[in-house]
């Protein structure tokens, strides 16, 4: 029972699971990575299920035509999902579907979809985004209705044509209420293709019955002349009262920009279902994005790390920062000061830690706190119309002695 809630809570519908993927091939393998956590996320072990029941849930639960390959030359059929039986294990399967003759893929240790032979490169975008320097920023938002508890909604904001994504961020009216009700993200990523941002979020009602109307609002900063040249994803799976965390690391001489997190799954009430919620999303160093998650009540769930990473031998970024204590039952935003002379604000992130904040990288000028809170749900992370970054969150469960916002400043052509 707890698999097929999680499932409907995910697609918002009780017909099929639904992906938003920028094509049919990206779309069946994401969609049956969702049935994988789905189950992944209800069972005892924290194990997927085995290649031939796999297939079972993916024919059940999204419809697709879906069956097990030995490896992946064994996959020939067009068009049909293939659960690849070597390399499976307990926290691993890989996904591989042909189309075209192209053999798309998908592991789950990592989370995103590729092409055999292709792996971390960014192809299209790159070459016709990546001609720096660094310019013509904007700011272009969207905003979205939601009305009801534990349905996540995908909300998307594109950029205009000719400029690419960088980072974004999510605001809320109305704030979060006295007893925890109001939106919480699920995701924060960058979409290449798609050109834009993506936030998968819901409302948190502890007492559903009578849920408040709330909107939220999606930003993407869009600009030209930076573009990743890999955006590596890392999984892991948070057990059921524990934490976890995944580290996206850029390749060699690549360095980040932005960074984002996927997968969170919780859900109300927590005592039935529960889930995973993110404690921590933000860079560690000049080349690592870390997300912390941890998991309450009945399920656990899988968190994946993303890192938007660059050609560049030295640290694109500098952090700004700011901490604010957060008090249980009570909401509390943290603001950055603004970016240095020259540099503007493309990113944010944020951590809730258990001790007040002061260590930092002597390299890099990168906080070093570790996440140490499990108490506070983060609600949103947005950009200011004065260049600063603020994240909000609520002490759902407890205080946060400390919850931090971290701005992320690049080199802009023309900036003041």
């Amino acid at each position: 029972m707890a698999v097929l809630v999680g499932l409907l809570v995910w697609s918002g519908t009780a017909s099929a699971v639904r992906s938003g993927g920028h094509n049919p091939p990206t779309r069946k393998l994401e969609v049956a990575f969702k049935v994988a956590g789905g189950f992944r996320a209800g069972s005892v072990d924290g194990c997927y299920p085995r290649p031939r029941e796999m297939v079972a849930g993916i024919r059940h639960w999204a419809h697709p035509d879906a069956d097990v390959a030995a490896d992946f030359g064994s996959v020939r059929r067009q068009d049909v999902v293939y659960v690849i039986r070597r390399g499976a294990r307990c926290g691993r399967l890989l996904f591989a579907l042909r189309n075209r003759g192209r053999l798309f893929i998908l592991d789950t240790a990592g989370g995103e979809v590729y092409l055999q032979g292709h792996r971390h490169r960014q192809g299209e975008e790159s070459r016709r985004g990546g001609r720096g320097p660094l310019r013509a920023l904007t700011l272009v938002t969207r905003s979205f209705s939601l009305d009801q508890p534990d349905r996540a909604k995908r909300l998307l904001v594109r950029c205009p044509r000719g400029s690419f994504p960088l980072g974004g961020g999510m605001t809320s009216t109305p704030p979060p209420s006295s007893d925890g009700e109001g939106v919480y993200p699920h995701s924060y990523e960058r979409l290449g293709v798609q050109r834009g941002y993506h936030v998968t979020a819901l409302i948190i009602d502890p007492s559903p019955a009578g849920t408040l109307p709330r909107e939220a609002t999606i930003q993407v900063i869009c600009g030209r002349g930076l573009v990743p040249k890999s955006s590596p994803h890392k999984t892991v799976f948070v057990r059921r009262n524990e934490t976890n965390t995944a580290i996206a690391r850029c390749p060699r001489g690549q360095s980040l920009f932005s960074g984002g997190f996927q997968r969170t799954n919780f859900t109300t009430p927590f005592f039935e279902l529960g889930g995973n919620y993110i404690t921590e999303s933000r860079a560690i160093s000049p080349y690592a994005w870390r997300v912390t998650a941890t998991a309450a009540g009945h399920d656990g769930g899988e968190l994946t790390a993303i890192g938007y990473c660059a050609r560049s031998k030295r640290p694109l970024m500098t952090e700004v920062s700011s901490t604010t204590p957060l008090p249980r039952g009570h909401s509390a935003t943290a603001t950055t000061p603004g970016c240095p002379s020259g540099l503007e604000l493309i990113a944010g992130g944020f951590s809730f830690s258990a001790f007040s904040p002061g260590a930092t990288n002597s390299r890099s000028n990168f906080s070093l706190d570790i996440n140490g809170s499990r108490h506070a749900f983060f609600a949103d992370g947005s950009i200011n119309s004065d260049g600063t970054w603020s994240a909000t969150g609520f002490g759902y469960f407890g205080p946060a002695p400390a919850m931090t916002a971290y701005g992320y400043c690049l080199v802009v052509s023309g900036a003041a």
